[in-house]
Formats: structure tokens, sequence, C-alpha cells
């Protein structure tokens, strides 16, 4: 696998596709990140990855498998604590071990100042909750309500939140 941060504006409707075909699709095997049936409407917006591409305080990182797009991650930084979002894999692609790398990956290209990994997880999604546990990410007890104001789709349940996960450097 080859990792490559994204500077550019250059295939943004790739990784456009990739995002929302990760969280809303339910095509592929063994499935279960996709939050089809508790969001509708797209992931990620053109607007939204032009905004991750040129804030000071987001990475965004694609990984490549044999020259083909496999999968996204951003890093936001919030002072010494790192953010992962927009973690994205191929349908076709899950259960590969690309998202572990790719999480791994993200982890050690966090500045040195970084002591914090954090993550925001829809809360009914315990199959993805257990993932982050099994790679040392705690429940802090922290939950937020899903931003459904943030251009990133539309809870079709009630009361729909993330559940906050952090774990040390």
């Amino acid at each position: 696998m080859k990792y490559a941060k994204k500077t550019d504006f250059k295939d943004l409707d790739q990784i456009i596709r990739l995002v929302n075909s990760a969280y809303r699709s339910d095509v592929g095997n063994n499935r279960w990140t996709s939050e089809t049936g508790l969001v509708q409407g797209h992931r990620l917006s053109l607007a939204s990855l032009e905004l991750l591409i040129t804030d000071a305080d987001v990475d965004l990182y694609l990984c490549y498998l044999d020259d083909r797009l496999a999968g996204c991650i951003a890093i936001t930084f919030h002072g010494d604590i790192a953010e992962f979002g927009t973690f994205a894999v191929a349908p076709e692609l899950h259960n590969t071990g690309i998202g572990k790398a790719l999480l791994s990956f993200a982890e050690g290209a966090c500045r040195t100042d970084i002591r914090m990994f954090q993550v925001a997880v829809v809360s009914l999604n315990q199959d993805l909750i257990r993932f982050y546990e099994r790679r040392g990410y705690r429940r802090t007890g922290a939950k937020i309500p899903f931003p459904a104001g943030a251009d990133v789709g539309k809870p079709t349940v009630d009361k729909l939140d993330l559940t906050v996960m952090k774990k040390r450097r």
C-alpha cells in the first residue's frame, strides 16, 4: 500500500465516491461500517472536501492499493489531540486489513506533540466501536449529537448520537 497527503484539487470526484459508498452504500461483502439505515444522503460533498484540503489544521491522506484509491482518512489537530474522521475504505475491500493499516499509518503520521487520538463513532454501530476498541481506543462516556446540520447526511432514526473514543499515544 502507498499513502499520500492530499494537497491539490485533482480527482476529487474519486474521493467523494469512495467516502459516500463506504458510509452510505450497502454494496460489498462483509459490510459492517455502513451507516445505511441510520443516515440518508451523502457523507461528503465537494465543498466539504475542498475545505478539508485547504484547512491548515487538517491533513487528508489517501491510501492506494496497486495504484487504485482504496481508502482515506482525515486528521484534524486540536492542540495535543488528533481527531480522525472521513475515514473510509472502498466497500469491496472491507475485511482485508486496509482500514487497520490506514488507521495505524494515520496515528504514525501525526505531529510529535500529539498526546491523544480521538474518534467519534455513530453510537448504534457497535461493530465499528469494537473495531476501535481492538486498536486501543476507549469510550470516554461522552456522547455528542449527530451533526445533522454539517452537510454529512440526515439521520433516519431519532436522537442519533456519536460515541467519543480516545487513545493515548
